[in-house]
């Protein structure tokens, strides 16, 4: 019964996090968006999607190069950082398994955004949460001396090296990020994080 009830309350947190992400999107231009198993067929599909959409409307290729880069961090930041004792959850993208998540793009007049969510223990979202804010927090000059202290002094891990693939986004971006952690249960939340690319900066 215990087993049956953990169930049904996952489903329902499941369902109240895709309501959350269509509500975001309501009047936004979203061009894809994904509900599902992680891998790296997911992730080359996604890309080959949006570089087809890029494509037709005649993007700009530094644009494009931007939102492609964001889009590859961001999906492999789901296979990073998901939590791995969640019960759809695998171990790791490395070893051809999967973990669930949503993903979405969508682009207005003046920029390109890539948003995320997936499930991640508290312990995870109180470290993110401290990476994420120290990142918003630098200007450029800072976050290119940041960029350079943790490549030479940060063994690069599964968990992406102290948060580099986050430096490395906003030094490409020039935005700081948004999100937020939805409380789950007493251990888990799920985490939604959204990029900004704009169009203007190419």
């Amino acid at each position: 019964m215990n087993n049956l009830r953990k169930k049904q309350t996952n489903q329902l947190n499941h369902l109240k996090n895709i309501v959350a992400f269509r509500e975001l999107m309501e009047g936004s231009d979203v061009n894809i968006v994904y509900l599902g198993k992680i891998t790296q067929n997911t992730i080359n599909g996604i890309t080959a999607m949006t570089e087809e959409d890029m494509t037709d409307k005649k993007e700009d290729k530094k644009v494009s190069r931007r939102v492609y880069h964001v889009m590859i961090e961001a999906l492999q930041n789901i296979c990073k950082h998901a939590d791995s004792t969640a019960e759809y959850a695998s171990d790791s993208l490395e070893d051809g398994l999967a973990k669930d998540g949503i993903f979405l793009i969508g682009d207005n007049d003046y920029e390109y955004y890539v948003t995320t969510g997936n499930q991640i223990s508290l312990d995870n979202a109180v470290r993110l949460r401290d990476i994420l804010d120290r990142v918003n927090s630098l200007d450029k000059e800072e976050l290119r001396a940041l960029h350079k202290t943790t490549m030479e002094n940060t063994t690069i891990s599964e968990k992406g090296g102290a948060g580099l693939g986050f430096i490395d986004i906003k030094k490409r971006t020039g935005t700081e990020y948004e999100y937020y952690f939805e409380p789950l249960d007493a251990e888990h939340c799920f985490f939604i994080l959204t990029i900004r690319i704009r169009k203007e900066d190419a």
